[in-house]
This record gives C-alpha cells, structure tokens and sequence, in this order.
C-alpha cells in the first residue's frame, strides 16, 4: 500500500546523485557525493566504517513518521550520545547533510510534499535508517488518518495537528526480519523524541503514538519493550470506526500483512468494548507471531470459560475492511 501523503510508500528523495557531470561534482566536493551514493543504497559493499542503506527491494521499505512542534534543530553529535545509550548500540553513528548547502540541492527532491530540509543516515550492528527532515507540516491526509482515530489524550492530537517540521525514517539496512526492522525504527525514533517530537506515526498502519512513549525510564531495557510491544499498537495498527450503527463501533488492524500476519476485524457490542478487542487481537496476533502460524477462514479458537471465536471472511458489504492481504472477521462462535 503507498502511504496516503508521499508516492511510493513516502519515499521522496531520488537516486540522490547530482547527476552526469563529474567535474561538477568534483568541484562540489567527493565527500558529499560519496554521502548520497550511500544513501541512494547504490554503494555495495559498505566503504569500511562508513554507514550506507541497502539497495533498494522491489517493496517499499517500513517506515516511521515523527512531528515535530518547532522547525528543526537536529545535532548529529547529540544524536549519536543518544543512540549510543544501549549496549546493542554502543557503536551506532549518524550523519546528517543539511540540503540548503549541498549544491543542486534542487534536484534530490521530487515536488511532491514539502521539500527536505536535511536528510542523514543513522546506524548500528546491521540497522540503517535513512531520515529525511522537513521544515513544513506532514500532509494533513496521513496525519488525519493516523491521529484522528489514535488512542492519544487530546493534548497530544492538539499538538500534532498544530506541528510545523516532520522527520520520516526508512529502514535501509540487512536485517530480514521485519519485527527487527521496526524495532531499530522504533529505537531511532525514540531517540529523535528527545528533540522535542510530538507524535510518533506509522502511516501505512494508521497508528500514531505519544512520542514520548519510545523514551526509555531510567534503567529500561528499550529495545526489549520494543520487541514486545502489542502488535496493534504501533506495528499493525488498531482502528475503531463507525461503519452504520454509530452505537456498535468495528475495529479493524492495518499492515499486519508487513509481517507476515492477517489483518483482524470485530464488530463490537458497544463503545466499551474497544479496549477487551484490542487486548484479544493482541494476544491472537502475538501467537501467530511467536508460533509461526496463521489463521485462514473457518477457524476456531477456545477460550475456555469465555466461550469460542470464529474466523471468516469479509462480506461483499462489508467494503471498509478492505485490506491488502488477508482480513479475517472474528466473530463469536454460535
């Protein structure tokens, strides 16, 4: 699924290279260009100790978006103090180019969405992430879609929509799993929290959160909270919509297909039950996760004491819970 606000899943920026001509881009300095060829992902092998994104797959790569209340102010020094924080990282860098003084900078940017202000790479072990800063508000559709339905005080929502920078992050680096993927995601973006972030989004799940949730309390080990968050939180979204009976809400999941999971739909009783349907797809999800498995249509699941659910498949009427890959229906089981 391309995100709502940027083509091609968000990412903006081109191949990054200044062009053909070589004494130009002698004249404007090898080491930016060698910066560009490793962020464009066209650099294979790595240059030894310096951080270069993975040629770009055929999908777009799992993606985080941050808004930010201020223009912004990003130090690659702080940063890198910052991502250093946990052992796993100890040896992480950053580099960040500010576009307004790369010559040409007109050309790395495509005129969807508002122009980039700085654009960097962050790494550790085999985690890269390419972060792309705006000096302008995210477009209003991707925010609305993931801040609108977010579970967030309304302090929160206030602030993002009243936010004047956003940061988007790619994950560029090796490793395969995609549940590794977005924890070095939600590492880097807790670390980007610390300069005063707002809301933390994940476009293609509709999912937003408090930014300050991904900053660790003192002696937390982050990336193992990471790794066990609820699935539904951040990764795969959780969404409750009206959809006829204002009175029985349904909530659906968004991008679990990202790994490797069907996305999961109920048609609840009532408002009150937002929270209990957000705890059971949780757990389903978490299963399937440490299991290996998957549920198709017709599947049932005991509960025990409380009773049986039943899997099936969207009916034609049901067209709000279209879904890019499998969408189950979890029904009580009669």
């Amino acid at each position: 699924m391309a995100a709502a606000g940027y083509p091609d899943g968000g990412f903006r920026l081109l191949t990054a290279r200044y062009g053909s001509n070589e004494s130009a881009r002698e004249r404007e300095g090898s080491a930016l260009a060698s910066f560009f060829d490793r962020f464009s992902g066209t650099v294979s092998p790595a240059p030894v100790g310096e951080l270069a994104a993975a040629p770009p797959g055929e999908e777009a790569p799992l993606s985080f978006q941050l808004l930010f209340p201020s223009l912004l102010d990003l130090n690659a020094d702080a940063l890198t103090a910052v991502l250093r924080d946990h052992p796993a990282a100890a040896k992480a860098s950053v580099e960040l180019v500010a576009v307004a003084d790369v010559p040409g900078a007109a050309a790395l940017v495509t005129g969807d969405g508002p122009p980039a202000a700085v654009v960097g790479l962050l790494g550790w072990g085999q985690h890269v992430i390419k972060l792309v800063g705006c000096d302008a508000p995210m477009p209003y559709g991707p925010v609305e879609v993931c801040v609108g339905p977010a579970m967030m005080a309304p302090e929160f929502k206030q602030e993002a929509a009243r936010h004047r920078a956003h940061v988007l992050l790619y994950y560029a680096g090796t490793d395969a799993d995609p549940l590794e993927q977005y924890v070095a995601l939600g590492y880097a973006a807790g670390a980007l929290a610390r300069f005063d972030a707002v809301a933390i989004l994940n476009e293609e799940a509709r999912a937003a959160i408090p930014a300050p949730d991904l900053i660790p309390d003192d002696g937390e080990d982050i990336l193992k909270t990471l790794r066990e968050l609820p699935l539904p939180y951040l990764y795969g979204g959780f969404v409750r919509m009206d959809a006829g009976d204002p009175e029985r809400p349904w909530v659906r999941t968004f991008a679990n297909h990202r790994l490797g999971l069907p996305n999961l739909a109920r048609h609840l009783g009532g408002h009150n039950e937002t929270s209990h349907a957000f705890r059971l797809f949780a757990g389903m999800l978490g299963y399937l996760r440490q299991m290996g498995e998957t549920f198709i249509a017709g599947d049932e699941i005991d509960l025990g004491g409380d009773g049986k659910l039943r899997m099936r498949e969207p009916t034609e009427s049901e067209w709000f819970l279209d879904s890019e890959d499998t969408m189950l229906v979890v029904e009580d089981a009669k």
